[in-house]
C-alpha cells in the first residue's frame, strides 16, 4: 500500500508540473489560442488536486463506515 501511494503522489507532482509548464507558456506565448489554453491549463490546476482530496476524503469516510458495519456484524454473530 505505501508503494502505491509513493507511486500516485510521484505521478500527481508530474502532472502538476506539467500543468503549471503548460500554463507558463500558454501566458507566454502569443498564439490565437493561447487564451484558451491559459484558461484551461488555469482551471485544471485548481480543479485536480481539489478533486484528489475530496476522493481521499470520501475514500477514507467509506472505508471507516465499512469497517464499522462489518465490527457490528462480528460482534452481533
Amino acid at each position: 500500500m505505501k508503494k502505491a501511494k509513493r507511486i500516485g503522489a510521484i505521478i500527481a507532482i508530474v502532472l502538476l508540473l506539467s500543468l503549471y509548464g503548460v500554463t507558463f507558456y500558454a501566458g507566454l506565448t502569443a498564439s490565437p489560442d493561447s487564451k484558451g489554453l491559459l484558461m484551461a491549463s488555469l482551471y485544471t490546476t485548481f480543479m485536480v488536486p481539489l478533486l484528489l482530496y475530496v476522493y481521499m476524503l470520501v475514500y477514507k469516510l467509506l472505508k471507516k463506515r465499512g469497517e464499522e458495519e462489518a465490527k457490528k456484524r462480528n460482534g452481533k454473530q
